[in-house]
């Protein structure tokens, strides 16, 4: 009867020490744990707060030229922008995705002027977003007057025509870009700006389709770092869309 109140005394008092082991040792890791979950819930909300800013709407449209009815390589495109609700910030490529010379009509300006290289070029893509600039307002002479859908007295289509229309949002490597320099100008400020708790730093920055990256500024991280790597679609300056991806890091 001794031994096995000895051993029910031993048993108890293992248990006791062990789950005394298990306390100090959530004690000790508790912290890590804790600072591990913030990180994690700050770097999900800056994704979210940075992706909204490098995001915008790209529309695109098709236009096709009809052949049996132009005089110049210069076509004159009436209430083009309103046709298809754009303004002036346009870029207008080919059908070989390359970009052609475009002008905004300066005496009104819904029409635009597409200068082509040659008379077999029928088929154009036109790009708008925010983040273009705008159109030079000048007329292009001599040019052919073409409107949307027009017929001729023989009853041929002498005008354009409006294919697809459609609006996407983007990342931007223009908005990219613009906020790297906002970083780099005032990074205390852009923290400040996105809610940043005191304590915590960040970075990101664009990843090409090519493997070359832009970002901010390289500094002394610390080992433990967190990071996303978001694959995305992004246009670049002269509206080609590509994949690539954004890199947010905290610490």
């Amino acid at each position: 009867m001794k031994n096995k109140k000895g051993s029910h005394v031993g048993i108890v008092l293992s248990f006791v020490i062990f789950v005394t082991f298990l306390i100090f040792l959530y004690t000790i890791v508790e912290p890590s744990i804790k600072t591990q979950k913030d990180k994690e819930t700050l770097l999900d909300y800056l994704k979210i707060e940075l992706m909204e800013r490098f995001s915008t709407n790209l529309t695109t449209a098709t236009i096709s030229i009809n052949r049996t009815y132009y005089v110049w390589e210069c076509v004159k495109l009436i209430n083009l922008t309103e046709e298809i609700e754009v303004d002036s910030r346009l870029i207008v490529k080919n059908k070989l995705g390359n970009i052609s010379k475009a002008n905004i009509s300066e005496d009104k300006n819904t029409d635009l002027f597409i200068d082509r290289e040659n008379k077999e070029e029928v088929f154009f893509k036109i790009y708008n977003s925010e983040e273009f600039g705008k159109l030079n307002e000048t007329t292009i002479n001599p040019y052919t007057p073409l409107k949307k859908d027009e017929i001729g007295w023989k009853g041929q289509a002498i005008g354009y025509t409006v294919g697809l229309v459609r609006t996407d949002e983007y990342i931007f490597e223009t908005k990219v870009i613009k906020l790297i320099e906002e970083y780099q100008n005032d990074s205390e400020g852009l923290k400040s700006e996105l809610k940043i708790p005191i304590g915590s730093e960040f970075s990101f920055g664009l990843t090409y389709s090519n493997e070359t990256r832009i970002g901010t500024e390289e500094k002394d991280i610390p080992i433990n770092i967190y990071a996303r790597e978001i694959p995305v679609q992004y246009v670049d300056k002269e509206a080609n869309i590509n994949l690539g991806h954004i890199n947010i890091q905290i610490w």
